[in-house]
């Protein structure tokens, strides 16, 4: 009888599990210390311009291998937010990254940036657009400043921006809303075409009427 793959009558796969039995956690430890050497070597050589000096080896090792981390649970989940929060990105990602000076005229900021609902609704635009970009490894941040941070950020410093007046802390004397009157009844209801060819006019009596039900709600926040 042809006992090829067979010893002793047991199969040639339980004696290899034998020969093998408690060498898992060797080769789980084996296969991560290379893969540590080759990614730690690949981030020191990106990074060997930009942070020679400012990162001993540990830390960039540990960067490292969170990264190829992130990356190896993205491959398997599909990725979601990076940061959970508004607060959470402009505090770890967007303040320690993007730096200006606002010592002189030209540029104004509020440290209690989350009392300005343009300034939340701006920086909650830009953290958006960064979770999505973020996955281009290519040239979705360089897509991130041109588009969108090199845009919203120059607004949000103008000295005749949102943050006016805030000259080192929040002021208590936020800028007025713009001028403004409430719409012609009607005008914005569904299906509604409002002849504004008379500029006091009332809607027609025949407009039908707003529907009943919840409020409709606003997207833009005044704070987290």
């Amino acid at each position: 009888m042809d006992d090829t793959g067979l010893s002793n009558g047991r199969p040639s796969t339980e004696l290899e599990a034998d020969r093998l039995a408690g060498a898992g956690p060797l080769v789980d430890q084996t296969v991560r210390g290379v893969l540590e050497q080759h990614i730690t070597s690949a981030v020191r050589k990106a990074l060997d311009r930009r942070a020679a000096g400012l990162l001993d080896t540990d830390a960039l090792e540990r960067l490292a291998v969170q990264a190829a981390e992130r990356q190896l649970a993205e491959l398997a989940d599909p990725p979601g937010l990076y940061y959970l929060t508004l607060a959470e990105w402009v505090g770890e990602w967007l303040f320690p990254v993007y730096r200006r000076s606002v010592l002189g005229h030209d540029r104004v900021w509020c440290p209690q940036w989350w009392r300005h609902a343009e300034a939340v609704a701006r920086l909650e635009s830009l953290w958006r657009a960064w979770e999505h970009l973020r996955q281009d490894a290519a040239t979705g941040l360089s897509i991130w400043f041109r588009d969108h941070a090199d845009h919203h950020m120059t607004i949000l410093l103008d000295s005749d921006g949102p943050f006016k007046g805030c000259d080192g802390h929040h002021s208590d004397h936020p800028l007025d809303q713009l001028p403004h009157d409430p719409p012609p009844a009607g005008m914005f209801e569904p299906g509604e075409l409002l002849d504004l060819s008379a500029p006091n006019e009332r809607a027609s009596a025949t407009a039908p009427a707003r529907h009943p039900g919840r409020p409709r709600e606003h997207t833009i926040r005044r704070g987290r």
